[in-house]
């Protein structure tokens, strides 16, 4: 599983209902990434960007569950209860599979993570949802690229293989 997120460098990575940043370049470098592949998703995060995915199955994971047994939005979203519900689900796609947030759905996946697909975001944004506190030093960065208002960083964790890129 890769965890796959944005957040500013104070770790903000949302506000409200949305991101406290307007960063198309960056919002479309993400789905390039998950183009095809499963993400799964909190239910709050996949409302607000459920309409440009390009991934092709979404496993969102809600507190009320599968009250939708044949999925939402025309079946092109299968809900679940838990994090575990999730992955049982995501790996019958049999493709890559993304943690794609909110801060809960991060906090549950990182720790099952290999590799993270990090962009920061330049600059320090108020919000009311962070990116969990990550030990670093479990962590060594394979790739780092700086573009004009974000950096995408990937971290592999340390002892795992090698990602593909």
């Amino acid at each position: 599983m890769i965890v796959i997120g944005a957040m500013a460098t104070n770790h903000v990575i949302g506000s409200g209902d949305g991101m406290p940043w307007n960063v198309p370049e960056e919002y479309e470098h993400f789905l390039r990434l998950i183009e095809g592949h499963t993400i799964i998703i909190g239910r709050r995060s996949y409302d607000i960007f459920r309409k440009g995915l390009t991934s092709a199955h979404n496993v969102v994971v809600s507190r009320s569950g599968g009250d939708s047994p044949g999925g939402i939005d025309g079946g092109s979203a299968v809900i679940v209860r838990s994090i575990e519900d999730a992955l049982r689900v995501a790996r019958s796609f049999g493709q890559t599979i993304f943690s794609a947030g909110g801060a809960s759905i991060y906090a549950q996946t990182i720790p099952l993570a290999d590799t993270m697909y990090l962009s920061y975001i330049k600059g320090q944004y108020t919000g009311d949802a962070y990116f969990p506190e990550f030990s670093e030093h479990e962590w060594a960065i394979e790739k780092r690229e700086d573009h004009p208002r974000f950096e995408f960083v990937v971290y592999r964790r340390k002892g795992a293989p090698l990602a593909v890129s």
